[in-house]
C-alpha cells in the first residue's frame, strides 16, 4: 500500500497541474486542431463489384498519406480527396497484422503533420482524435484523454476516451502538442465502447522499411480481427467485463499475468476480477501495485477508494477520492 504521505504530494503535484491546465486548454486545442485540419483527407475506395467506401487519412510526409488497411483493402480504385481536388496514389507501403497502409503520391500539395513519440506516453493526458467520421464536410474533432496503454508485439495500443464513429478509420489522434500520435483504427461495439488507435512507431518503421506494394490484397487479417483466442490479452478481456462475467476474467487476466508478469493492466483486469468477485483484500493489493507502476492509472485509484470506503478508512479514502477528482472528477459524479 502507498503510504499516505507519498499520496498527498501527488494530490498537490496534480492539483498544480490542474490549476494551471485547465484555464487555457480549450483554447491551445481549438486552435491546435483548426492548424491540422489541411493535414487530414478523405479517402475514397471502389471494390470489383462497384461499391464505394470512404474513410480518413492523415498526411505524414511529403507524398505520404497513412489510413487503415481495411479501409482500402481489396480496393480496384483509390484516391483522397481535400478541399475539392481527388488525387490518386500510385504505390502503398502495408503492416496487414497493423492495420496500417501508406499510400503514396506524386505531387501531393498537403501539408505534413509532426510525428510524436509514445515513449512517455501517460494515462489521463489530454489527446484529441482528427478524422472525416460520420462521411463529414469537414474534418471532426473529439477531445478525450489517454485511458489505456497495451503492448502488442513492442508496439503500445492507446486506448483514449476521444471518441470516432463510422468513417474515422485511418483518421488521426494526436496529443496536446499537436504531435501525431496514433492512427484511430477500431471500438469495441456497444454504446460505451472503447476506442483505439495504432501508434506512429508504427508508421515510423513503415517509412523506413519502404517496400512498396501495387495490390490491395490483405497477407493476414489485423489483430483486432483475430479469432478470439489469438486477440490480445486486452481485447480478450472486453467481453467479459461487457457481460460482467467475473469468473473469466480472472482466468484471462491470471494468463495474462503468467505471460506478461511485468504488466500493470494484466494486474489491474486481475483486481477488477477479484474486487468483483468479491475477494477485497487480493483486489487492494493488485490495485496497489498498478499504481506503484502507474501513478495516473485513474481506475485502480477508484477501486481503491470503493475499498476504502467500504472498510470505513476515512484517511485512505479521502485521499484517493482527491487524486481520483483531480485526475476525472466525473468518475465521482462530480
Amino acid at each position: 500500500m502507498l503510504k499516505i504521505t507519498y499520496l498527498t504530494l501527488l494530490v498537490f503535484s496534480l492539483n498544480v497541474y490542474s490549476a494551471t491546465s485547465i484555464e487555457n486548454k480549450n483554447k491551445r486545442l481549438n486552435t491546435l486542431s483548426f492548424s491540422i485540419n489541411p493535414s487530414i483527407v478523405k479517402v475514397h475506395t471502389a471494390n470489383k463489384q462497384g461499391n464505394h467506401g470512404v474513410g480518413s487519412g492523415v498526411v505524414i510526409s511529403k507524398d505520404h498519406v497513412v489510413t487503415n488497411c481495411h479501409v482500402i483493402a481489396d480496393a480496384k480504385g483509390i484516391h483522397v480527396t481535400k478541399y475539392g481536388v481527388s488525387y490518386p496514389p500510385y504505390a502503398l507501403l502495408a503492416d496487414w497484422r497493423h492495420d496500417l497502409c501508406i499510400l503514396k503520391f506524386e505531387y501531393l500539395k498537403l501539408k505534413p503533420v509532426t510525428l510524436g513519440n509514445n515513449d512517455k506516453l501517460k494515462y489521463e493526458a489530454e489527446v484529441f482524435a482528427k478524422s472525416y467520421g460520420g462521411n463529414t464536410v469537414k474534418p471532426h474533432t473529439s477531445i478525450g484523454k489517454v485511458k489505456g496503454v497495451y503492448d502488442l508485439n513492442g508496439h503500445k495500443i492507446i486506448q483514449s476516451s476521444a471518441w470516432f464513429s463510422l468513417g474515422a478509420s485511418g483518421g488521426g489522434l494526436f496529443n496536446n502538442k499537436g504531435e501525431l500520435i496514433g492512427v484511430t483504427t477500431f471500438k469495441t461495439p456497444g454504446n460505451l465502447g472503447s476506442f483505439y488507435s495504432v501508434p506512429v512507431e508504427v508508421i515510423k518503421k513503415m517509412l523506413v522499411s519502404n517496400e512498396e506494394l501495387s495490390i490491395t490484397t490483405a497477407s493476414e487479417s489485423p489483430f483486432w480481427d483475430a479469432p478470439e483466442k489469438n486477440l490480445p490479452f486486452f481485447m480478450q478481456a472486453v467481453g467479459p467485463i461487457k457481460n460482467e462475467n467475473w469468473v473469466k476474467l480472472n482466468e484471462i487476466s491470471t494468463d495474462w499475468l503468467s505471460n506478461k508478469p511485468d504488466s500493470y493492466e494484466a494486474e489491474y483486469h486481475l483486481g477488477l476480477a477479484n474486487y468483483r468477485l468479491g475477494n477485497t483484500d487480493e483486489a487492494k493489493v493488485s490495485f496497489s501495485r498498478v499504481i506503484e507502476s502507474n501513478n495516473q492509472h485513474l481506475q485502480a485509484y477508484f477501486y481503491l477508494y470503493e475499498i476504502a470506503k467500504s472498510e470505513g478508512s476515512e484517511q485512505e479514502m479521502n485521499n484517493y477520492k482527491k487524486v481520483v477528482r483531480l485526475l476525472d472528477a466525473s468518475l465521482l459524479g462530480d
